[in-house]
């Protein structure tokens, strides 16, 4: 799995491009005194790289037999090359039959460079969704790093992953730049001379100075140094042509066919066998583990005597694991069409309750019974991904009673940095089995029948192997809880958050679809209004949506400083960034388009779009709280993602404003007040933080009373915008370079501002450096809670990884902390509204903010509890404060 600049996570699929020769190279010098041992170092690698990385698609990149163009282009290109060893070249066949016993593709085409078909390859991928890794060593590849689209990754680098934003730091120029770069440079290893006695050094300074070969041109007589604009001249003719060399080309006429390149298992027979032919004996007693527990065929439950059979035995064990068979992904429409149980490995059953021949009279009959065992507090009901089945059971009326377990939390606990925790990934990865398929059962395409129209016969192997995998994986993972110290965040925290998320997303919010109708022309009307401004100031009308038009427009008919071009298209860059710094220099136009791509986005994902999420059934909305996505513990939520509404902006309020509260009821809003910086207190435990938290200073204010030198009282509200930033700032890895840009200042006075603090808060950089050292002799960071997060990065030798790991360490404490003293807060507040027999139900969590709905007569009593319930939630060196609202909407309950 990869994760992006901010412990972001990479959610879609990845195809996995292999540089061959590369690795086919490494392998043999890199292991000695073994036969064959380029083949072994590579089988090695493809096999450490499908079970770590876990790629959707992989396939291998190898050069052909015949000439490259490029020969033909230029004679001496690689002629210096030196033949490869005979030791080598013999293995070369046993790595190819390698790379098919693993059933990976690999592809060479006559006449072209492996570079080329990983070139093409990447291209395809982004073209059909799929995000490209670039599995080499081969620096010359990041010329083709596109955003998070097109990734470098070198596993023999601390298993390196570089994105577009990476690659300076890496590299010392952005990845557009490196063709110019390499031509000026040259490329002793494939024979090409670049520009006559301009080194790296000197390539670098002027791709910085410059930007690019023409731009360096059009100012020779501006280069000082006499040698560079000499070696220019002479290499006026032919830089075109070091260009052409150096360029990857990305339009090779290749059969792109994803099924082709599906990641294969890794024990077949032919793999086996393969093993046994090299005599690698290690790697055939791995290949042959297998669940040798898993039965073949399961019993059927379909008479009452073996159900109550079934039933006593779960009651005397005291724990069952369970798998529901539903006919839809979303709780309020889902039918269930059975019921699996597993006691043991391969001791599972299939209770049948809506399937073809199903008789209705067993159904009421199963139901009931089942729906007492679930409903018996006691009794340990496991299950992987435990939410969706306690939504689906609660939605059906069945009130459902603890406790609770789930695999596929622990699996997310021991492996946060994993984005696939499904069962049938877990299954193949870490049981090396292959479960069942839908599309196996029920068929595929027009062909494919729901679930629930088989036979409960045909239906049984299927469902039934579910639990009985889950059983295994629960069981696996158990004891790895304990070992990792992570059973209190699992015990205390996650598993008992599962019924209070499932109760949220069954609730939903209502949404005032008339108020949005209203909404969306208000925003139609001021976007055209915005792009009358837009072509007013560009002299012309054109898709403003178009990058490439707008391009044009912004530089080179407006005279805009272009402060960069894509790596694809070369066109002119008008990216977010782009824009933001263009906009904070005084420009107009990009300043109005800034608000343009705002309002549009808002309005297609929010405006437009959450009237077609209300459910018909519930006239509500019901968002999904997703709660094994991020490396740091916070809560995500999806259709919609309410944690990418704005909450600053008057739009974003707006938009806040269509949430509203039931008839006879109120919204409830409240959140923790600098529950970030108050974590920053109670772990530096920094006497001016502390002291201004326990007096209820305003921190800020306190801050640039310390920074500016100046009584509490005269802090001017500029200063205390400063230290704020610098406050937070902190928390985020904020550098001088980026608070200058921030607060509009020179880098001079950003530093003098951040020595200024550290100097009179002395605690605060005592702590992080603390924490960074800590974190980087262990590799890992744990929250207060005890949940762990392995940081590679700040391990790595790149000092621009090595600096985004620190980061991330200390964001990672401060920031997962409080998303584990929230969840507590939800956990008890649940509770407490239990207790107090209350109406009121928790709708929403967005960041460090919590939304009731309430009826009007217990707003008051609901109010004093959620604070309460929030500010008690742990006792720290600092008191927690809350900020609570109420109002027939989200925006006024907020306000």
């Amino acid at each position: 799995m990869i994760v992006l600049q901010g412990g972001d996570e990479l959610t879609k699929k990845t195809l996995y491009i292999i540089d061959g020769f590369a690795h086919i190279f490494r392998s043999f010098y890199a292991i000695k005194h073994i036969d064959n041992n380029a083949v072994y170092g590579f089988t090695m690698f493809l096999k450490k790289l499908l079970e770590t990385e876990n790629p959707d698609y992989i396939v291998v990149a190898m050069d052909s037999k015949e000439p490259s163009f490029r020969s033909q282009l230029y004679k001496p290109y690689k002629a210096n090359r030196q033949a490869p060893p005979e030791p080598l070249v013999r293995q070369i066949p046993l790595v190819q039959e390698a790379i098919e016993a693993f059933g990976i593709r690999a592809i060479e085409k006559p006449g072209y460079e492996a570079d080329d078909i990983m070139g093409t390859l990447a291209r395809e991928a982004v073209n059909h969704d799929v995000q490209a890794v670039l599995v080499t060593g081969d620096k010359d590849l990041l010329q083709l790093v596109k955003g998070d689209q097109i990734v470098y990754h070198d596993p023999n680098k601390g298993n390196l992953f570089l994105k577009e934003q990476d690659v300076p730091g890496f590299f010392g120029c952005k990845a557009n730049q490196i063709v110019d770069l390499l031509s000026i440079w040259g490329d002793a290893s494939d024979n090409i001379p670049g520009v006559p006695g301009v080194g790296e050094k000197g390539a670098k300074s002027l791709i910085e100075q410059y930007g690019d070969i023409e731009t360096i041109y059009e100012n020779l007589d501006q280069i000082k140094r006499k040698a560079y604009r000499a070696g220019f001249e002479k290499a006026r003719d032919s830089i075109e042509l070091m260009k052409t060399l150096v360029t990857i080309k990305t339009d090779l006429n290749l059969e792109f066919d994803l099924e082709s390149m599906k990641r294969p298992q890794w024990n077949q027979p032919c793999l086996i066998e393969f093993f046994k032919k090299m005599g690698f004996k290690s790697l055939i007693e791995q290949t042959h583990v297998v669940l040798s527990a898993i039965a073949k065929d399961y019993p059927l439950v379909n008479s009452e005597s073996d159900l109550e059979s079934w039933l006593n035995r779960i009651r005397q064990t005291g724990s069952v694991f369970f798998d529901l068979e539903t006919s839809s992904l979303t709780p309020h429409d889902a039918q269930i069409a059975g019921i699996s149980f597993a006691l043991g490995a391969g001791d599972a059953c299939y209770i049948p309750l809506r399937h073809k021949g199903t008789d209705q009279a067993w159904t009421d009959l199963a139901e009931s019974k089942l729906k007492s065992l679930f409903e018996e507090p006691g009794i340990l009901k496991c299950a992987h991904n435990l939410k969706y089945d306690y939504s689906v059971l609660t939605a059906r009326g069945w009130n459902v009673s603890g406790p609770f377990d789930d695999s596929m939390l622990m699996s997310y606990l021991l492996e946060p940095r994993q984005n696939r925790h499904g069962l049938d990934y877990l299954a193949e990865h870490l049981l090396n089995y292959q479960t069942i398929t839908f599309e196996s059962v029920c068929g595929k395409g027009k062909d494919q029948i729901a679930f629930n129209e088989l036979t409960a016969e045909q239906a049984v192997n299927y469902a039934a192997e579910d639990s009985d995998i889950g059983f295994q994986l629960w069981k696996r993972f158990q004891p790895q809880i304990e070992q990792r110290h992570l059973s209190a965040v699992y015990r205390d925290i996650e598993r008992d958050l599962i019924p209070v998320l499932a109760k949220m997303e069954l609730n939903g919010v209502l949404i005032d679809t008339d108020y949005l109708k209203n909404l969306h022309d208000v925003l139609e009307d001021q976007i055209a209004v915005l792009q009358g401004e837009i072509y007013a100031l560009a002299g012309e009308e054109f898709n403003i949506k178009s990058p490439k038009q707008l391009g044009v427009i912004m530089f080179e008919k407006c005279g805009l400083p272009a402060l960069g071009k894509t790596a694809k298209t070369k066109s002119y860059s008008t990216k977010q960034e782009v824009l933001e710094k263009l906009a904070a220099r005084g420009y107009e136009l990009p300043a109005l388009l800034l608000q343009y791509r705002s309002l549009t986005k808002l309005q297609s994902t929010y405006v437009d779009k959450l009237p077609s999420m209300v459910h018909p059934q519930t006239g509500r909305i019901h968002s999904n709280f997703n709660q094994i996505l991020t490396e740091t513990g916070r809560l995500s939520s999806d259709n919609p993602n309410l944690q990418n509404i704005p909450i600053r902006t008057n739009w974003g309020r707006k938009i806040r404003e269509a949430f509203i509260a039931r008839p006879g009821y109120v919204l409830l809003a409240a959140d923790y007040s600098q529950i970030e910086l108050r974590l920053l207190a109670h772990f530096s435990e920094d006497p001016t933080l502390v002291k201004g938290f326990l007096t209820g200073e305003d921190i800020h204010r306190r801050t640039a009373s310390e920074i500016f030198d100046t009584e509490l009282s005269e802090v001017t509200d500029d200063q205390r915008r400063m230290a704020k930033s610098i406050n937070f700032g902190l928390i985020y890895g904020m550098g001088a370079f980026r608070l200058s840009q921030e607060l509009g200042i020179t880098r001079k006075m950003a530093t003098s501002y951040m020595e200024t603090y550290f100097s009179k808060m002395k605690k605060v950089p005592e702590f992080t450096d603390r924490l960074i050292a800590e974190t980087r002799q262990s590799g890992e960071v744990r929250t207060l809670f005890g949940r762990v997060r392995e940081i590679p990065e700040i391990q790595s030798r790149n000092k621009s990884l090595q600096a985004r790991g620190e980061r991330l360490a200390v964001n990672t404490l401060i920031q997962g902390t409080a998303a584990e003293l929230i969840k507590l807060a939800m956990i008890n507040l649940d509770r407490a509204l239990t207790e107090m027999n209350s109406k009121a139900v928790i709708l929403m969590q967005v960041h460090d903010e919590l939304v009731l709905e309430c009826p009007l007569e217990e707003a008051d009593r609901v109010a004093r509890c959620l604070v309460e319930t929030m500010e008690t939630v742990l006792s720290l060196s600092v008191p927690l404060s809350v900020d609570v609202g109420r109002g027939p909407n989200w925006k006024e309950a907020k306000a």
